[in-house]
């Protein structure tokens, strides 16, 4: 019997729970530390604010960031980094709300601080106590999935060693079967050759097995193979087949995903996949940001545009066409921090371009305004594209959004660069703005994002841009 996956989901949770045990417990322990008290700790507002904030930050983070999704097979090391991670944060989310509530106090700042140390420890501890549960006793106990292995008798031992390495906690492969009766009794890695497959149907029938996994190729050819994975599936023995994905290999890139597009079964190649889950986190880290970085912007626009419009003629806020997902066209809006007639200017300037490629770069551009000069050090220019981010045009954090003309003059391998949302921010930004001298480079920063997009992925680059922004690094 097929019984949909929910593997990922129950995980998520049982750490979730795990977590907000761990949450409690390190409140206690860093209200006793400071008040040396326990007992009455949740009889006042702020440790109940405290763990509401926590939990909720902890249930996003286990359910839309991915950092649990390598859990069963990551070393003690990389656990306790990931334990360190989760805690920072939600520390730094705790601290950015407290601000905003104007509720971080001196002396709330040193729980905080023994709270941090407290989850780390206990964290980590869970979780290896979770994964050690999870792989010593359940996996090869009565509730797990017994898997019998097919596979080819040149290849047995390389396919068995990959496909154990990242089989999930809810599998145990009980034995392999393979068409060379004379490997039967041989092991590998632990898994023991049990039949032949000739003898595949009749193990099947007198045996306790859960899940028939194929990988290899000779059911296509063979006939007599072909029947007994029928009367597998007739059986009511989930039949699993491995499908050749070297027909891909020409998209060393891609990911590979099975798909149904109306009535057609399908397999869908993309540079990276996205599940409606972190599509809605990030649409949700979009419309909260975007709302608070608008109510920034309309602050500024008070203060900057009577300043931009006194020190030079022309619009306060600039706008300009600019190419946003798939090639499509959007007006992307600053504040004007040059001279009113720069686009018609650009082109006498292009000979002294600093950037080799399709973008234009210039030090000491003689179109910036004096006010220009002072919002692109501060990134003040860059707060009115809050009003894209709410209007979808962009995102938060993604690529940089190409001009029309440098669009226009992309070879295919750029083209990639539009394949998401363009971002106000990005690994481009937070990697020395104006010190990268190469297109190229650009472009290479731009797929590293693509390839290995997360909302974490996102968390970071927004902390990385708060600081860069603050000490003005590689903005001129």
């Amino acid at each position: 019997m097929y019984i949909k996956s929910r593997r990922e989901s129950l995980l998520n949770w049982i750490l979730t729970f795990s977590g907000v045990t761990c949450i409690v417990l390190s409140l206690l322990i860093a209200h006793f530390v400071y008040f040396n008290e326990v007992f009455n700790i949740f009889l006042y507002s702020t440790p109940i604010k405290y763990f509401l904030i926590l939990c909720a930050e902890l249930f996003f983070i286990n359910f839309f960031t991915g950092l649990n999704k390598s859990f069963i097979y990551r070393g003690i090391y990389r656990e306790a980094v990931v334990s360190f991670e989760i805690a920072l944060l939600m520390v730094c989310g705790l601290i950015i709300v407290l601000f905003w509530l104007h509720g971080l106090t001196d002396s709330r700042r040193l729980i905080v601080t023994y709270f941090f140390i407290g989850f780390v420890i206990l964290d980590y501890v869970s979780r290896s106590f979770i994964k050690y549960i999870l792989l010593s006793y359940f996996k090869k106990g009565k509730f797990s999935s017994r898997v019998l292995v097919v596979a080819a008798p040149e290849t047995y031992k390389q396919a068995v060693r990959l496909f154990d390495k990242e089989l999930d906690w809810t599998r145990n492969i009980i034995g392999i079967s393979t068409s060379d009766v004379a490997l039967i009794g041989k092991s590998t890695h632990g898994k023991k050759i049990i039949c032949s497959n000739d003898e595949l149907l009749n193990y099947l029938t007198r045996n306790s097995v859960d899940e028939l996994v194929v990988l290899t190729d000779e059911y296509d050819s063979d006939i007599e193979l072909k029947d007994t994975l029928s009367k597998a599936e007739e059986m009511g023995i989930k039949v699993d087949i491995r499908v050749n994905l070297s027909l891909f290999d020409y998209m060393p890139s891609s990911f590979v995903k099975f798909d149904k597009i109306g009535n057609v079964q399908c397999i869908s190649v993309s540079r990276n996949y996205m599940s409606h889950k972190k599509l809605f986190a990030k649409h949700l880290m979009d419309f909260s940001g975007g709302l608070v970085g608008f109510l920034i912007f309309c602050i500024f626009y008070v203060i900057v545009g009577p300043i931009i419009k006194l020190d030079s003629k022309g619009p306060i806020l600039f706008s300009q066409p600019r190419v946003g997902k798939n090639g499509r066209i959007f007006k992307c809006y600053k504040f004007r921090s040059m001279c009113a007639d720069a686009e018609a200017r650009k082109k006498d300037l292009m000979s002294k371009n600093e950037v080799d490629g399709l973008m234009f770069k210039m030090k000491d551009d003689p179109r910036i305004t004096r006010v220009g000069r002072f919002i692109r050090k501060t990134s003040i220019d860059e707060l009115p594209q809050f009003i894209n981010v709410l209007k979808g045009d962009m995102s938060l954090v993604g690529t940089r959004p190409p001009t029309v003309d440098e669009y226009i003059k992309y070879e295919p391998k750029h083209k990639a660069r539009v394949s998401m949302l363009p971002g106000l921010t990005g690994l481009w930004q937070v990697s020395g703005r104006s010190d990268i001298k190469n297109f190229e480079d650009v472009v290479k920063l731009d797929m590293k994002y693509i390839d290995n997009w997360s909302i974490l992925l996102d968390i970071k680059i927004v902390l990385l841009t708060i600081k860069v922004v603050l000490f003005g690094k590689g903005a001129k």
